[in-house]
């Protein structure tokens, strides 16, 4: 809804003009004040990847102002390691609980490195 209003305000704002809404106002009624942050929808595989690169080794510790679902920062500790952008030190156990955490003591790779510089 926020992003609609918004859209009002330029239409008149940058020139005269007028906004023609495709929807009813019942509809609009029913659209959410803002849309959710996107840390809360989307893979967080390239951010977490990234706060590594930049020397944050405990992410989950990182204090985000809106932080991912429960498990998300564990998926995407578990899909750096299987991309090769993160291993474990030489002898870590690879154990359910050593996976499930991103301070599992895992480096950042050469690759891995050169993945977070990509968009």
């Amino acid at each position: 809804r926020a992003s609609a209003e918004q859209r009002a305000g330029r239409a008149g704002r940058t020139g005269p003009g007028h906004v023609y809404r495709l929807y009813s106002s019942a509809l609009c009624q029913d659209l959410a004040e803002h849309f959710p942050p996107a840390i809360t929808t989307t893979p967080v595989d390239g951010m977490a990847l990234q706060l590594r690169a930049m020397g944050v080794d405990r992410v989950e510790n990182f204090p985000f102002a809106t932080p991912p679902p429960p498990g998300a920062l564990a998926e995407a500790h578990a899909t750096l390691l299987a991309v090769g952008a993160l291993r474990r030190p030489d002898g870590a156990a690879a154990t359910v609980a050593a996976r499930a955490s991103s301070a599992s003591g895992a480096v950042l790779t050469k690759e891995g490195r050169r993945m977070a510089t990509l968009p």
